[in-house]
């Protein structure tokens, strides 16, 4: 009895290891046309996929393209408003200059003048006083 169950097991293994080759041997004339559809498919698709590729990278340099010139508008708009904005900031500050300068200049020729008029008015009052002592 065991000496059957040993045959059985052994016929039912190597019946196990022939069946996928006896399997590969049947289905291996139907594979070729499935694998030439398929390597056609895939052909196909990487030809579509090229195509969608060189499109996306058209319309990518597109975007950076129309980006950049937007940007460069930009960045001239604001270099033209800093240059008007530092223009009028140089003309304010020559202004407020000239104005300080007028400002100096006025006080320094009220000041010589009230010295000279002090002066004269003092030396004045100086000549009576020593009349009036003297005499």
């Amino acid at each position: 009895m065991f000496r059957s169950l040993i045959c059985a097991s052994l016929l039912g293994s190597a019946l196990l290891v022939t069946l996928p080759a006896i399997a590969q041997e049947t289905t291996a004339p139907t594979t070729q046309p499935q694998q030439n559809t398929q390597q056609q498919d895939i052909g196909t698709l990487q030809a579509e996929l090229a195509r969608v590729e060189a499109e996306r990278q058209r319309l990518a340099d597109q975007l950076d393209s129309g980006a950049q010139d937007a940007r460069v508008e930009q960045l001239e708009s604001d270099n033209q408003q800093l240059r008007n904005d530092n223009q009028a900031a140089r003309l304010d500050a020559q202004a407020r200059l000239i104005a300080q300068q007028q400002r100096w200049f006025l006080i320094g020729g009220l000041s010589v003048a009230i010295s000279v008029l002090l002066g004269f008015v003092l030396a004045r009052m100086g000549r009576q006083k020593r009349r009036e002592w003297l005499n």
